[in-house]
């Protein structure tokens, strides 16, 4: 719109005045500005709606493709002699009579020719495939042995970590002491087996002692009954330990049985004995190993 100061009506000229600032102004309109937090505040391009067409949902498989042309087989099937026993040509060929037989004629060698072009097809498909597969594994391989047998890369070597040769040589070297240690072995087991032959003999020098106790014959275990299931037996057994008194049973001369509540004390440390306080595991196990031990052999183990 042209402006023109020379304007005879006052109010027009207001107008285009007016007019003409707004035209020139830099600030957005009110309704225009949007805030930071809306998506709209990037002004981004509307894409056009996407044309993608989808294939319908196809439900259920496909039967897996048989082998038609077995590996142990080969070519055979496409063979003149595999043609001819498939699909056969009639032994007595007759010229056809009417429209019928003639289209059955036409029918049937078309479907002789189709089969063996088919086959031929077939074939050709297959050792394309073949071929292709049998490149690309071999290219596959190919790469990945000149891969395995390349150089190490400069910048490989530049950024991997520092390894000290000592580390990276692995091999076997022989212990120079070995002949020292082998002999410090033999004289050490040598002492653990004569340890073990002394106590193997002081074992049978024991066994040998109290075996003067032993019942060996029917008069001695007459005499032994007699003399435990005697009536003054507690008794004479009480005054040969130092207590003098009525001793009437067992209890009474080596004192009562351990009872449940004293093991139970005894294993879990709750006992008011002193030494059953400091006593430990190991040592209650080795009693009670021992105690069988002397009751299985019948000799005193230390």
């Amino acid at each position: 719109m042209p402006f023109s100061l020379t304007t005879s009506c006052p109010r027009a000229t207001a107008r285009q005045f007016l007019v003409a600032s707004r035209a020139f102004s830099t600030s957005a309109p009110v309704l225009e500005q949007v805030p930071p937090e809306s998506p709209s505040y990037i002004r981004l391009p509307t894409p056009p709606q996407s044309e993608e067409k989808k294939l319908p949902r196809v439900r259920g498989h496909l039967p897996v493709p048989r082998e038609i042309f077995p590996r142990m087989e080969g070519s055979r099937k496409i063979r003149a002699d595999y043609i001819k026993q498939t699909v056969p040509e009639p032994a007595h060929k007759q010229k056809p009579k009417n429209e019928t037989q003639e289209w059955k004629q036409t029918m049937a060698n078309s479907r002789r020719q189709n089969l063996e072009t088919g086959l031929k097809e077939l074939w050709v498909r297959r050792n394309r495939r073949d071929a292709v597969q049998n490149e690309r594994v071999s290219h596959k391989f190919l790469e990945n042995h000149q891969a395995v047998k390349a150089p190490e890369r400069e910048d490989d070597r530049l950024t991997r970590s520092t390894v000290l040769k000592a580390v990276l040589n692995t091999k076997t070297y022989p212990d120079p002491q070995r002949f020292a240690r082998a002999d410090r072995s033999r004289v050490r087991v040598k002492a653990i087996e004569e340890a073990k032959r002394e106590a193997r003999r002081d074992a049978l020098m024991e066994l040998y002692i109290n075996a003067s106790n032993f019942i060996v014959n029917e008069s001695e275990l007459k005499e032994e009954i007699e003399t435990i299931f005697a009536e003054d037996y507690f008794h004479k057994q009480g005054f040969d330990l130092g207590r003098y008194g009525s001793a009437q049973n067992t209890w009474d001369v080596w004192g009562k049985p351990t009872s449940i509540g004293n093991m139970l004390e005894t294993t879990t440390g709750v006992s008011t004995k002193i030494m059953d306080f400091y006593e430990t595991e190991y040592d209650r196990s080795v009693k009670r190993q021992k105690r069988i031990a002397e009751e299985f052999t019948g000799g005193k183990m230390e």
